[in-house]
């Protein structure tokens, strides 16, 4: 009996065993590269702009990068995160630009006056006449938009996304991949020239929608995902494979470091200017392309 009890209970514990997390490869990474096959490893953060001639291709008329984000975050089929990709954030946190102060309630038992407040169904009117009662506030002739109103992201203002990849040399095939881990949503005000994050997407979890879009049935739903070649649309490709492609310029804005600085944050450290940071990530791609160069040489 009591070895009967023993064998239960090994094997109880071996299946806890093989249940863990793989530790293999990072757990995020789309290329899935074992550790002990990679020789070299740099986390690498990059601004694409999408206003730049080269990244025109993710947004069209057809198909518009941040517009699909923004739609998966707000439908769920995507989750957004802060940027340490830990703290779930909700659609209507991250998609409103300007909270405004909400005026009381409308209520229809109440008689307003001109210029008099009320909100009704997220929106700010206020009375245009005297005597108002009864009328809903979406009823033009006696109501008219507040001049405060809760402004909301779209997807005009999101002017550009970071990267966030690994950099890495695998020995056992002799090749450099970029392994993006997340995107984050870089977006600014109307009015403004400031550019902030407001929400990072895993990468993953990206890819595993653009993929599943991208073999819908519907024909409408697969022109959502298509980065655009605009001189020669036999050529266009879904958002993932422009990615893997590396269809798309970015600028390095910080590499791995254990000060965790951006370049800019370095030279500003440093007493340096703007201008000389500017140089400096140019440097650094630079300095990335030689080491490839020469872990191949190796």
């Amino acid at each position: 009996m009591k070895l009967v009890k023993i064998a239960i209970l090994s094997f109880g514990l071996a299946g806890t065993a093989y249940a863990q997390p793989d530790t293999i490869y990072n757990p995020n990474s789309t290329e899935k590269i074992p550790y002990y096959e990679q020789l070299y490893r740099f986390r690498v953060w990059r601004t694409v702009d999408l206003g730049e001639k080269q990244n025109a291709g993710f947004k069209s008329a057809q198909s518009d990068l941040t517009n699909f984000l923004l739609k998966s975050i707000q439908s769920g089929a995507i989750v957004a995160y802060d940027d340490s990709l830990k703290n779930v954030r909700s659609a209507e946190e991250i998609l409103v630009s300007n909270q405004a102060v909400a005026e009381p309630a409308y209520d229809p038992n109440k008689s307003y006056f001109s210029n008099e407040t009320a909100s009704y169904r997220g929106k700010n009117y206020q009375s245009t006449r005297n005597d108002n009662r009864g009328n809903l506030p979406t009823d033009n002739q006696w109501w008219e938009l507040a001049p405060s109103q809760t402004e909301y992201f779209t997807k005009d203002n999101i002017v550009a996304i970071q990267i966030i990849e690994d950099v890495i040399f695998d020995k056992r095939r002799s090749r450099l991949y970029y392994d993006i881990m997340s995107i984050g949503l870089l977006a600014q005000r109307s009015g403004e020239t400031t550019i902030n994050p407001i929400a990072f997407i895993n990468y993953k979890d990206f890819h595993s929608v653009v993929e599943k879009t991208a073999r819908s049935k519907d024909y409408k739903e697969r022109d959502n995902v298509l980065w655009r070649n605009r001189y020669n649309p036999a050529e266009n490709r879904t958002f993932t494979d422009a990615f893997k492609l590396r269809l798309f310029h970015g600028i390095i804005d910080k590499v791995e470091n254990p000060d965790d600085r951006s370049i800019q944050q370095i030279y500003e450290r440093n007493g340096r200017s703007y201008g000389e940071s500017v140089f400096a990530r140019w440097e650094e791609e630079m300095r990335l392309m030689e080491k490839e160069h020469n872990l191949w040489e190796y």
